[in-house]
């Protein structure tokens, strides 16, 4: 069943439960006046034809209104001075007998024909001098009028009901549908984005409700589609671009090999090293690539961590394999974050410091605040370039001849967002390059 089929129906079964609600208490509420209105007559002529307190005037001007009367004796003994005969209950009885009280009820009485018919009665205590009758007054309204009246007011109700269900029924697909037009036409977006894969389509917004809200998630939803799959396309040819170079060198070199049967060892040993450096440099390739490409961070996986420990532990890796000098300025603080990531993305930053520092140069590392800030002393990097040092194979002018894959920075960029802090090149105290990886601090 389509969803402006079910707004349509529970729009009309609402509608219809309340129609009834109020029909019903319409009913009643015209049930109770009329009976009110049909009490009060009976009160005024009973007051009319006899008092309690005794005295009165002669009933004759009561038998011909629409009440019908007759009367309970001291006794017990019933006279009938209307039309209709009214059974007398015990309640009455005492009434005539005690002269005290009065009753409302309803009954089935009999005319002068032997036809049963419906009237409501009261009964009071009465005396009437002048027809030495002292006891009760029963006086009773036929109901045929309240019935008829009742029976043509529940007829309209019911046509007014069901009338009010069928508009509320025609309204309810109405409304269904233009209230729906916004999801129908996010889900032929959605259709014509799974049909063709052009992630540029987008919605147009015209509200700020719940469906403009939907609509809006789902533009930014395919905005970050089209920018993942951009940055994918764009990895893809960068790195077919960048694998190129130490495919061919591989090629020439082996294909050189093959030919040269006649080369001494002394001759083949650089040949050889060249093949084993273009190895290495694919093989650091290859990883960085797998890395940057596959998101590795996975939220159940961040863990409290100490990054002064962290960065230590890197810090004196890089000093037993380099002889560059490394400088640790190091205060205690803790992030959350994925340890394997966070030891990445520092060596990573360690390492491109040590690769464009001179032999006599030194790197200088300072940890505070959830932030790792590496300086090195080489060439440094152009403020004009510092927007794209952190983009993937981007190498400055400088540095071009120099080994790597120049997704170092890359990775860091990454690590960083995925624990919701920033990388940046900011001004430093020396000549070279000053490199911030920033982290959230723990909540």
């Amino acid at each position: 069943m389509k969803l402006r089929t079910r707004v349509a129906l529970l729009t009309a079964i609402v509608t219809a439960v309340a129609v009834v609600l109020v029909s019903y208490a319409a009913w009643l509420s015209a049930n109770r006046a009329m009976r009110d209105s049909i009490d009060s007559e009976l009160a005024e002529r009973a007051a009319s034809i006899a008092p309690a307190s005794g005295g009165g005037r002669s009933q004759r001007p009561f038998l011909a209104g629409a009440a019908s009367v007759q009367f309970i004796d001291q006794s017990g003994a019933v006279v009938q001075l209307g039309e209709l005969a009214v059974p007398v209950t015990d309640a009455e009885v005492e009434i005539a007998a005690e002269r005290r009280g009065a009753i409302y009820r309803d009954a089935t009485a009999t005319t002068a024909d032997g036809e049963a018919l419906q009237v409501r009665v009261l009964t009071v205590p009465a005396r009437i001098p002048g027809n030495r009758l002292d006891g009760a007054v029963m006086l009773a309204r036929p109901l045929s009028e309240l019935d008829d009246s009742l029976g043509r007011l529940r007829g309209a109700l019911v046509v007014l009901s069901l009338a009010g269900v069928a508009v509320a029924g025609l309204a309810g697909f109405a409304i269904g549908h233009r209230a729906l037009r916004p999801v129908a036409r996010l889900t032929r977006a959605a259709e014509g984005v799974s049909r063709t894969r052009e992630l540029a389509t987008r919605i147009e917004v015209e509200r700020d409700d719940e469906l403009g809200r939907l609509a809006h998630s789902f533009n930014t939803m395919l905005a970050a589609l089209e920018q993942s799959k951009d940055q994918q396309e764009r990895l893809v040819h960068d790195a077919s671009h960048e694998l190129r170079t130490p495919l061919t060198s591989l090629r020439t070199n082996i294909e050189l090999l093959q030919r040269a049967d006649s080369f001494s060892v002394e001759q083949r040993r650089p040949i050889l090293d060249d093949v084993l450096f273009e190895l290495d440099e694919l093989t650091g390739l290859v990883s960085e690539l797998v890395e940057l490409a596959t998101d590795r961070h996975r939220p159940e996986e961040a863990e409290p961590l100490d990054l002064e420990e962290v960065v230590r532990l890197v810090v004196e890796r890089h000093r037993r394999r380099s002889p560059i000098s490394i400088e640790l300025e190091a205060e205690p603080t803790s992030i959350v974050g994925v340890p394997a990531l966070v030891e990445r993305a520092v060596s990573n930053l360690v390492d491109n410091a040590i690769k464009f520092s001179p032999d006599e140069g030194i790197v200088r590392v300072r940890v505070a605040d959830c932030k790792v800030v590496v300086s090195d002393e080489g060439p440094g990097i152009d403020p004009a370039d510092r927007n794209l040092a952190f983009e993937r194979f981007w190498r400055a002018p400088t540095a071009r001849t120099m080994p790597g894959s120049g997704l170092g920075l890359s990775i860091v960029a990454q690590v960083a967002e995925s624990h919701g802090g920033k990388a940046e090149v900011i001004d430093g105290e020396t000549t070279g390059a000053t490199v911030s990886l920033s982290f959230a601090p723990p909540s």
